[in-house]
C-alpha cells in the first residue's frame, strides 16, 4: 500500500518536472512557455492559459489575448517578471512576446536553471522516501511487519528512486539537448 502510493507521488514529481523545463525556451516559440506563468487575477494567482488564450506565429512570434480586457496589465506584468527574458508589447487587446534567437550565454544559463530544477525535484523525491522509511520503521518497530517485509520493501523504494532519478536524467538530457542544438 505504502510502496504503491509512493510509485504514484513519484510518477507524478516527474510528470510536474517535466511539466516545468516544458516552460523553459528553445528558439522555437510554443504556447508551453507561458502557459503556467501565474497571472493576478481577480486576487488570485492563476495560470495564464486559464485566463487567456496563447497562439503562436511564426517564425518567432507568441500571441497571447485576455479573455477579460481588464487583465491585460496584470498578464503583461506577470510576463514581464517571468524567466523568460523578454518584454512583452501591447497592441490593442493583444500582448505579443518576440523571441529573439538564443544566445549561447543564455542558452548555457537554462541549461543551467534546468539542472538546479532537477535537483530540486530529486530533493523532494528524497524528501518523501526518508518520511516513508521512517513509516516503514515504525510498522516494523510495532511488530506489524516482519525483517524480510522491511527489507523487501527497502528495496522496492530504492529501484523507484533510481527509476524515477533515471526518468529526470532523461527529461533534462532531451530538454537541454533542444536548447543547445536550436
Amino acid at each position: 500500500m505504502l510502496i504503491q502510493k509512493f510509485k504514484e507521488q513519484a510518477k507524478k514529481l516527474s510528470e510536474d518536472f517535466f511539466n516545468e523545463i516544458l516552460g523553459f525556451r528553445t528558439s522555437r516559440p510554443t504556447t508551453a512557455l507561458v502557459d503556467n506563468i501565474k497571472v493576478d487575477c481577480y486576487g488570485s494567482l492563476s495560470p495564464l492559459k486559464h485566463v487567456a488564450s496563447v497562439s503562436i506565429k511564426l517564425p518567432n512570434v507568441i500571441i497571447i489575448e485576455p479573455w477579460d480586457e481588464a487583465l491585460i496589465t496584470s498578464v503583461k506584468k506577470a510576463l514581464e517578471t517571468s524567466s523568460l527574458g523578454v518584454t512583452p508589447s501591447q497592441e490593442g487587446k493583444q500582448i505579443k512576446l518576440f523571441l529573439p534567437p538564443l544566445s549561447k550565454e543564455r542558452k548555457n544559463e537554462l541549461v543551467k536553471l534546468i539542472g538546479a530544477k532537477k535537483e530540486e525535484y530529486r530533493v523532494q523525491l528524497r524528501e518523501i522516501r526518508d518520511k516513508l522509511l521512517g513509516e516503514i520503521k515504525q510498522e516494523f518497530d510495532k511488530k506489524e511487519i516482519s525483517e524480510d517485509e522491511k527489507f523487501h520493501s527497502k528495496e522496492e523504494i530504492e529501484k523507484i528512486v533510481e527509476q524515477s532519478n533515471k526518468t529526470l536524467d532523461i527529461q533534462e538530457k532531451q530538454k537541454t539537448d533542444e536548447i543547445l542544438n536550436s
